[in-house]
């Protein structure tokens, strides 16, 4: 079994992107500026209920959300205390990697997150489908214990600027668990409004999903 301290934060390598759908219907002006991130939630759901990664990757920068969960993953991993913990597939793939810094690491963990992502949009599992299929992958398992329910916004906060970028607070419903979510996403300027770019709080979230772990 996938020890917790690797099992959840993996898990939210999944999450990371936040796929969803709203509880309600995201609305937002077409006018003001600061309604570009509840549009860019809007379209994100739409995409997922169409199942269309391609729309949803416009509107939430998937690679660059995954490295920043990469980031504190990679440290968790690198903690002596958690080594002695780690799966044997998951030490043979550092120890392999143990000289380029964990790059080789890194990138096969972002690979293998990526393709579970699209698989849960594609396959239509985050719109709370039934997916035909499941997540295929080297590490596949380690992501046994990742939910695919559906998602919802519970709640949307008000947009603040941030230099260029707009931070936007919302709640998530995991349907799949039952629990929420609160995220501060960064919203970053592109050619269709704005991006989600970032997970403000993605830290905290991680501590949290530990210590869901713990309790289980």
């Amino acid at each position: 079994m996938m020890p917790a301290f690797l099992a959840r934060p993996l898990l939210l390598l999944a999450l990371a992107t936040f796929v969803w759908l709203p509880a309600e219907p995201v609305e937002a002006a077409q006018s003001a500026a600061s309604d570009a991130p509840a549009r860019s939630l809007a379209r994100m759901s739409e995409a997922i209920e169409r199942a269309d990664v391609a729309a949803f990757e416009r509107e939430a920068d998937v690679n660059a959300i995954l490295d920043q969960a990469l980031n504190l993953v990679m440290q968790a991993m690198s903690r002596p205390e958690n080594a002695v913990q780690t799966p044997p597939l998951l030490a043979l793939i550092f120890s392999q990697a143990s000289g380029d810094g964990g790059a080789a690491a890194r990138k096969l963990l972002k690979g293998e997150a990526l393709a579970f992502i699209r698989h849960g949009v594609a396959s239509g599992a985050f719109a709370g489908r039934q997916p035909k299929s499941a997540p295929a992958g080297l590490l596949a398992p380690l992501f046994a214990e990742a939910s695919l329910g559906r998602k919802e916004i519970r709640q949307v906060g008000a947009p603040r600027p941030d230099g260029q970028d707009w931070l936007l607070p919302f709640v998530i419903h995991d349907g799949g668990n039952g629990n929420d979510y609160s995220l501060l996403g960064r919203f970053s300027p592109s050619a269709g409004g704005c991006r989600l770019t970032a997970v403000e709080n993605l830290g905290e979230l991680l501590e949290r999903i530990r210590r869901e772990s713990l309790e289980q």
